[in-house]
């Protein structure tokens, strides 16, 4: 099947060779490995199952992702809605990943189908490491690596980028947290303790309002900060018919903290993995009766009626 997971990753394997046989900093470097990514991205969801590559606007296509050859052209998703799908079924790939690989995809696509020159002018450096830090998810979940995508040699060179990328923002994320205690160690005691006060008071009404957002101890100034995430996945639901109440467990990748009481802020999964704020954590979300049900009120209630009395108790009550 042209969908399985060998062929897409044997597929992207010869484009990442295309890619390094370029100048690094030329266009067809950066055209063939926007291709290599996507096929990476295809891959991993071809190894859950081949049907998440079916378009399903014809079931055609589905039938073909279970080995039913059917009539005509079959189709898949296109790359957005591959590198969507990415970051709900792959462990580690996240949303900013995916914004990512869409800058790819949309710069791959006007080199292709307009006159502009998309991969030209554009620095590696710009680029190039987020793309190895995408590919090394997709490689994992692949059970795969760089040197088994690129080879020896390129192998060293996504791994040496890689890590000068995280020694940078680990550099970067202490900066933050010293400049946010620095500001926070300059006021007075009682200025302190108003800020804390207001700022911890806040937190708690921002935290209850999402399932995918908790407090923890902010690395800076030790109060409570608030940690907000991706969902990973969902556990099974589970009704509790005595509180009426439909709920299930969320398991949520943190990409963003914000301390309301010192200012720190930290931006992406990576500058929180350096912070050792990087752990999966779970909450729980209480899901709408109505919506779980696929209830529609209007078929239950008679609207007409309803505001008919309304308008008859306004009239009584004049």
């Amino acid at each position: 099947m042209d969908w399985s997971a060998d062929t897409l990753k044997a597929k992207a394997k010869l484009y990442g060779q295309r890619a390094h046989e370029q100048q690094i900093e030329s266009a067809q470097f950066g055209f063939w490995m926007s291709l290599c990514l996507e096929l990476l991205a295809r891959a991993a969801l071809a190894k859950l199952h081949p049907v998440l590559l079916a378009d399903p606007r014809d079931e055609g296509n589905i039938h073909y992702s279970f080995g039913i050859i059917p009539k005509g052209n079959v189709r898949s998703v296109q790359a957005k809605t591959v590198f969507a799908r990415c970051s709900i079924f792959v462990p580690g790939y996240t949303d900013k990943m995916s914004a990512h690989c869409l800058i790819l995809a949309d710069r791959r696509n006007r080199e292709l189908h307009t006159g502009v020159a998309a991969f030209e002018g554009h620095d590696a450096s710009t680029w190039l490491p987020q793309t190895y830090g995408v590919m090394e998810v997709l490689l994992k979940y692949l059970d795969d690596d760089f040197t088994g995508l690129f080879g020896n040699e390129q192998a060293r060179v996504a791994q040496m980028m890689l890590k000068d990328r995280r020694s940078q923002t680990k550099s970067e994320v202490q900066s933050k947290i010293a400049a946010a205690r620095k500001a926070f160690e300059t006021l007075n005691g009682q200025e302190k303790s108003e800020r804390a006060s207001k700022a911890q008071e806040m937190l708690v009404s921002w935290v209850a309002k999402s399932a995918l957002r908790k407090a923890t101890k902010c690395p800076s100034c030790g109060f409570n900060a608030a940690l907000s995430g991706e969902s990973q996945n969902r556990g099974p639901v589970q009704i509790d018919e005595a509180a009426a109440t439909i709920t299930r467990e969320v398991r949520v990748l943190p990409h963003a903290l914000t301390c309301p009481t010192c200012g720190l802020k930290l931006d992406g999964y990576q500058e929180l993995l350096e912070a050792n704020l990087g752990q999966i954590f779970t909450t729980v979300e209480e899901e709408d009766p109505i919506e779980f049900f696929g209830i529609v009120p209007e078929e239950h209630v008679d609207v007409d009626a309803l505001v008919r009395r309304y308008h008859e108790d306004e009239y009584n009550n004049e």
